[in-house]
């Protein structure tokens, strides 16, 4: 139907929306006040009718084009990939503005979000995520003609510093080892403090992949998420699957509780694999067990908790292997095998940042001893 322009001097025109039952089709009137605005109204329902969003797709949510997108995307994509990104979303994005309309949106909404999201002190790469995913989901109403621009793409991410990798200092390392036949955690702990596993990698860990007659470790899966429950996976490049030595103190430990071979050695109540929450529950229970065995307490109705040791994670005591290959002088080529980095720079990254540590340590060390010794007089006085 052409474009007409009535008495109150409304441009209008029909456009048909479908069928009905018996075959007849359902016709709607689009108004606008210009032939332009008709013109672009006409499209943004011609092509929300196509998605599926009906006549007014001009109403369609930020939630339901979400959906669309998934749609669109989900074809090739894996199920981890699916389940991780649906997680962003709905713990990320939806919150925020899920239920506005997609006409409604504006670059202060996704700012806004990603400033909050800056100071709860996520990480850059994290921010950049979801900046991403939103904006490719607002792209399914733009390449439509739903929407005449991307309001989201003008969002600036924040840079923030990478945290300093930390290791464990001496006294953690000390409860770890006086420990670690005290908790069901404690020889999962040992190894990763001594073999550098990552948590994916002790999770999916098997009695079989130890070998203590070569005392070797062999590193060749990973425990990986999809739909809350834990899977299987390979490691993401060939540097992964590695061996490993397994030091002198480690061996004697193993030897103690060494399971049968298709035991998973660090396993859930069940004896399966543990999912991720099952592995923050256990961790928890460490650090606490930890906590009273060096004197803490736990808090009362009366009392407040009593904290006497520092708690530490996974990738710390994966820090910590690394501080002990490159202290004793572990060459970067056989630090990069057992840490299994894809690429030499990684560990070299890490080397770096230890050589820097050990040179300020260094430095403090001559200017200590300089002191003692009483050389450079008043030079020293105003220095130090």
């Amino acid at each position: 139907m052409p474009k007409k322009r009535r008495d109150n001097g409304l441009y209008q025109k029909q456009i048909t929306t479908g069928k009905k039952a018996d075959g007849t089709y359902i016709r709607k009137t689009v108004y606008a006040k210009t032939k332009k605005e008709l013109d672009e109204k006409v499209t943004e329902a011609t092509e929300g009718i196509k998605m599926g969003f009906g006549f007014n797709a001009g109403n369609t949510t930020f939630a339901a084009l979400t959906e669309v997108w998934f749609t669109n995307q989900g074809a090739g994509m894996t199920e981890k990939w699916m389940y991780k990104m649906r997680k962003l979303i709905e713990k990320h994005l939806l919150p925020s503005f899920g239920y506005m309309k997609i006409k409604d949106l504006k670059t202060i909404h996704l700012q806004t979000l990603i400033g909050e999201k800056a100071r709860e002190g996520l990480a850059t790469s994290t921010m950049k995520q979801i900046k991403q995913t939103a904006v490719r989901i607002l792209n399914v109403a733009v390449d439509s003609e739903m929407l005449p621009r991307n309001v989201f793409e003008r969002v600036k991410v924040p840079k923030k510093e990478p945290k300093e990798r930390q290791a464990l200092d001496d006294d953690q390392i000390r409860m770890v080892n006086e420990t670690w036949d005290t908790h069901f955690m404690g020889y999962p702990a040992l190894i990763m403090l001594y073999c550098g596993l990552r948590r994916g990698e002790m999770l999916a860990l098997q009695w079989r992949d130890i070998d203590l007659k070569r005392d070797i470790i062999t590193v060749n899966k990973s425990v990986t998420i999809i739909k809350n429950q834990p899977a299987i996976k390979k490691p993401k490049s060939k540097s992964g699957t590695r061996e490993v030595p397994i030091p002198l103190l480690l061996h004697n430990a193993l030897m103690e509780v060494k399971g049968s071979p298709k035991d998973i050695v660090c396993p859930n109540s069940s004896g399966g694999y543990m999912s991720y929450a099952a592995y923050d529950s256990a961790w928890h229970s460490y650090m606490n067990h930890l906590n009273i065995y060096y004197g803490g307490k736990n808090a009362s109705r009366s009392k407040p908790k009593v904290q006497v040791i520092k708690p530490f994670t996974a990738h710390m005591l994966r820090h910590t292997y690394a501080t002990m290959l490159y202290d004793a002088g572990v060459d970067i080529k056989s630090a990069q095998k057992f840490l299994g980095h894809a690429s030499v720079e990684m560990t070299l990254a890490v080397y770096t940042h230890l050589t820097k540590f050990k040179v300020d340590g260094a430095i403090d060390s001559l200017n200590t001893h300089i002191a003692e010794m009483g050389y450079g007089g008043e030079l020293m006085k105003k220095t130090l």
